[in-house]
């Protein structure tokens, strides 16, 4: 969790500054809608085009200890093609496969975001899915990375973040994190917005 907070301290510049307009700049690599969930664009074998891998976006001298691959249907849980992040270092610790979005055109909903997961368990690494909502003045109004009951299961599985969409909302992130060594897939994303209950 603690390298989580650091990436995405780094990706909105500053979160413990709230008031100051100079510091609280929107995140570099924000799109104005989601791209790619079903990993059909790109080739088995490549990076998933429109997906970001953090920490290393943000940093590229770091010595990369994970890659996010596309791959084909044979390692995928009914689609043609799915994504899988994996180690390629003994200490890998936590990486996350993600998107940033706009979410002013969202705010006053509730996102429904839903993927199908499998963990290497043997390596003994840790899937989870993660959703975070950032405010207007960089604070964070919803965080969710499963961290009280991470993804450890080898079998496919479907999983659920139900996100509050806060009135000042600036950007909803989301995606999947690894930590470990090891690899974890996802599968079938969707993201759906419904209007939240008052």
């Amino acid at each position: 969790m603690r390298v989580t907070a650091l990436v995405g301290i780094a990706a909105i510049v500053v979160l413990a500054f709230p008031g100051d307009a100079q510091q609280c700049q929107p995140p570099r690599e924000m799109r104005t809608a989601s791209e790619n969930l079903k990993f059909m664009e790109g080739a088995p074998g490549a990076a998933p085009p429109g997906w970001l891998l953090g920490p290393y976006w943000w940093n590229p001298q770091m010595v990369r200890a994970h890659e996010a691959q596309i791959v084909s249907e044979k390692s995928c849980n009914g689609s043609r093609q799915c994504a899988t992040v994996h180690s390629v270092s003994a200490n890998p610790g936590l990486c996350f496969l993600y998107q940033v979005i706009d979410a002013t055109q969202y705010r006053g909903k509730k996102l429904i975001y839903r993927a199908d997961v499998r963990a290497d368990a043997a390596q003994g690494s840790v899937a989870r899915l993660l959703v975070r909502v950032h405010r207007t003045d960089c604070g964070t109004s919803f965080r969710d990375d499963m961290g009280n009951h991470p993804i450890t299961g080898s079998a496919w599985s479907p999983y659920e973040i139900q996100a509050p969409i806060a009135l000042d909302a600036r950007d909803i992130e989301f995606g999947m994190q690894l930590v470990g060594q090891g690899a974890a897939w996802i599968d079938n994303i969707s993201m759906t917005f419904v209007d939240a209950p008052r």
